[in-house]
């Protein structure tokens, strides 16, 4: 298991990065079905870069996920960076 570092240690949750892509992924409007898929092909990815590392940080890991779905979606991408920003 990964940790991810920022101002605590925690857990690498995949769950919780999905959502996080998702959210991204609808708000530039794509569709339920293609979003679905993206999120799995960004999550399998980032899962693919977390496992030879025993820790990141969290903003490691924030950019690593919007570099590969900017690979998909800029769009997706940039809001996924901002996302915390905006609200």
């Amino acid at each position: 298991m990964v940790n991810v570092v920022g101002g605590k240690t925690e857990n690498y949750d995949r769950e919780q990065l999905e959502k996080a892509i998702r959210r991204a992924v609808m708000a530039n409007r794509t569709p339920i079905g293609d979003a679905e898929i993206r999120v799995q092909q960004v999550v399998e990815r980032i899962e693919h870069w977390l496992a030879d590392k025993t820790e990141v940080t969290d903003h490691e890991l924030r950019l690593q996920t919007a570099v590969v779905l900017g690979d998909y979606d800029t769009d997706a991408a940039d809001y996924y960076l901002t996302e915390e920003k905006l609200f």
